[in-house]
């Protein structure tokens, strides 16, 4: 299964740093955290066991890596769990691959599916990252868990394990893949690290490393996230008081807090350093909301609208990118506690939540629709299924 990263594409909005530094415009963010959310001390008793696997990288680096093409050793990494994973995803026979990773070693040649080229003409730096993933593995598999688990409510335990297994060559233009256990209970995720990196090619091998830990970090939180959802009876009921707009305004505090690890650590606060892609984002999300109230009575334009809001697509480009913003503008404003609460609290907590901090004007924030206000206000008086914001927790 495929998904598509949040936020691409603001990524490479390059905020214009005033002369006093981003420290001083942070400063100015009322009860807010110095940078990333994700960053936020982890409490709690919550357990994210994160491994990571490099022997796909290293294997097919090596076979890229000699004089000559050797068809034994290619047919081999076929046994290698991300391989294999990479090679169903892609629908086509074992034999592509193997054809694939040959043409790389003739210029005049172009691949089906897997593109090779690139990873053994520049594989002396591709082998020299890989050993300093490998000197750091500790650290970054630590960093990752600490990073998932700031973001969770903490007022259940949650305890999951994600594997990472990096790879070069995925077919397609995504970076990376979830590969689902047999019973569906788990999953691996496997990262092409030529893709996943190449918005930081420009940059050092100190860079990189962050970049993949941010992209680890997120994948560990989207699995615990998940299973903290399907426990918690706020997120498994539907909420009625939220009427027609519940499908939307639950899908954007699903994918909210996942798509806040895709962002740079220096673009925090988001309503500082992405002002105009926050407006554009919510905005977007606004005239989401008024379409579905203004369908009415009209069934069939409102299964249309609800069906574009089941798609990945509309996670990637609108949930995902919107739940962001409200996300973070809730941790800079009101706190990580009061952030954490509204997600123990379900979808109407998170909204209420980020309503309540756009009010501050102080905060820069970019309000919500009198649609979705005007359903907020109206479903005041019947509380979420989930109790009220956690206390902090030592």
């Amino acid at each position: 299964m495929r998904r598509a990263a949040a936020l691409a594409g603001l990524l490479s909005v390059a905020p214009i740093l005033p002369a006093s530094g981003p420290a001083a415009a942070r400063a100015l963010v009322p009860s807010g955290v110095a940078g990333a959310p994700y960053n936020t001390a982890p409490t709690g008793s919550d357990v994210v066991d994160v491994t990571l696997d490099a022997e796909a990288a290293r294997g097919i680096l090596q076979v890229l890596s000699a004089e000559k093409f050797d068809p034994a050793a290619a047919t081999a990494l076929e046994a290698l769990p991300a391989v294999r994973a990479a090679i169903r995803d892609s629908r086509r026979p074992a034999d592509v691959f193997e054809h694939d990773l040959a043409a790389a070693f003739d210029e005049k040649a172009r691949p089906a599916l897997f593109d090779f080229h690139g990873i053994r003409e520049d594989r002396s730096r591709w082998k020299d990252f890989l050993g300093m993933i490998a000197s750091r593995q500790d650290e970054l598999t630590r960093l990752a868990s600490d990073r998932a688990r700031a973001l969770l409510p903490g007022d259940r335990p949650v305890k999951v394990s994600t594997a990472i297994l990096l790879t070069f060559g995925l077919p397609g233009r995504a970076d990376h893949l979830a590969v689902p256990s047999a019973d569906g209970s788990n999953w691996s995720v496997v990262v092409d690290l030529a893709r996943a990196l190449q918005d930081t090619q420009g940059s050092g091998a100190a860079e990189q490393i962050k970049r993949l830990s941010r992209l680890i970090a997120g994948e560990a939180y989207q699995r615990a996230w998940a299973e903290y959802r399907a426990g918690s009876p706020a997120w498994q009921k539907r909420d009625a008081a939220l009427g027609q707009l519940e499908p939307l305004m639950r899908r954007v505090a699903e994918a909210g807090p996942v798509a806040i690890y895709s962002v740079d650590e220096n673009f925090f606060p988001l309503s500082v350093w992405l002002k105009q892609p926050m407006r554009d984002e919510i905005d977007e999300l606004n005239r989401f909301a008024d379409r579905l109230v203004a369908s009415g009575g009209e069934l069939e334009a409102r299964m249309e609208i609800a069906a574009e809001i089941q798609k990945p697509e509309f996670t990637a480009s609108v949930a995902g990118p919107a739940g962001a913003f409200l996300a973070d503008g809730i941790v800079q404003s009101l706190g990580i506690q009061a952030f954490r609460g509204a997600l123990a609290g379900g979808p109407r907590a998170f909204f209420e939540a980020y309503d309540k901090a756009s009010q501050n004007k102080a905060s820069g924030l970019i309000a919500l629709s009198k649609s979705i206000r005007a359903q907020l206000a109206a479903s005041a008086a019947k509380p979420p299924a989930a109790p009220a914001p956690t206390p902090p927790r030592g």
